[in-house]
């Protein structure tokens, strides 16, 4: 893009018309090549400047990978080894457990057949006591029976007899009534 050079009137009229356009062209020329030179020289220094970061930013990638390869290494060294611990604990774990519950089934069996010995114990003793109550129930209502019976025929003697004495009365009454109406 030219750019407007103004001449100085004295100048003019020493070069001419003529010569004053030839230089205003070589000025702008000059401006050009230097323009021209100096965008070339910055395209230049951006290339080199592009490639200086690309090999950085290649090699900070590389090192990065290599950072993250390590530490990726070192955690599932971690990782394992945690693992291999953490198995180990609950295969510990899981033997106290079953030995814990194998002791206590233990326990618990010996209870209950203690249990089932004193329940069976008690059974046989309230089983006499029960035979010993049912025999002492069976005598006494066999002596109340005998009692009832003994004292329901003098109950039943006694209304027999009141009984006969009423209708004896009765008749002592009827017969006398009889007597006196006949005449």
């Amino acid at each position: 893009m030219p750019v407007a050079i103004a001449i100085k009137p004295a100048l003019r009229k020493v070069l001419g018309d003529e010569a004053e356009a030839v230089f205003i062209d070589v000025l702008n020329q000059i401006q050009a090549d230097q323009r021209n030179g100096f965008e070339h020289s910055i395209e230049m220094q951006l290339q080199a400047f592009r490639e200086y970061l690309d090999r950085r930013l290649t090699e900070a990638e590389a090192k990065t990978e290599k950072r993250f390869a390590e530490a990726e290494g070192r955690n599932e060294k971690r990782f394992a080894e945690s693992d291999l611990k953490n198995e180990k604990r609950f295969a510990e774990s899981d033997l106290k457990n079953e030995k814990r519950f194998a002791e206590s089934d233990l326990k618990n069996e010996k209870r209950f057949a203690e249990a089932d010995v004193k329940n069976e114990q008690r059974l046989a003793e309230l089983k006499t006591q029960i035979a010993q109550v049912q025999g002492t129930l069976e005598a006494k209502i066999a002596q109340s029976q005998a009692q009832s019976q003994s004292t329901l025929i003098r109950w039943m003697f006694a209304f027999f007899i009141g009984t006969i004495f009423s209708l004896a009365s009765l008749l002592f009454v009827y017969l006398q009534i009889l007597a006196k109406v006949k005449p």
